[in-house]
């Protein structure tokens, strides 16, 4: 049971979410995103400032489901599945905590 690989397609359409999610949010130089290969699955994780995350979601979630919907087209496109999160540095913070936690059990 190897991981997802992760194609050229697939990162440039990370970079598709980039360049739409800066143009939404105040701190454009502060997004990324991160692709993580799972079993069956992609993770994205879109990185924002911890105060752009409401517009990242937009009013009423329309944008986030709008980033959702190009997502799942790609998806679907290249037939594999991925997930969208998203995380801000406070997010960064308490995993970190709690990964260096764990190994202290």
């Amino acid at each position: 049971m190897g991981k997802t690989k992760i194609s050229p397609e697939i990162m440039d359409a990370a970079k598709e979410i980039v360049g739409i999610v800066r143009h939404f949010v105040d701190h454009p130089d502060e997004v990324e995103v991160n692709v993580r290969p799972g079993a069956y699955r992609l993770a994205v994780e879109l990185h924002t400032n911890p105060g752009d995350v409401g517009q990242v979601v937009g009013r009423n979630g329309y944008l986030s489901t709008s980033l959702r919907s190009f997502i799942a087209a790609f998806a679907g496109k290249h037939r594999i599945k991925i997930d969208l999160d998203y995380v801000t540095e406070e997010d960064n913070a308490r995993i970190s905590n709690d990964r260096r936690n764990a190994g202290n059990c």
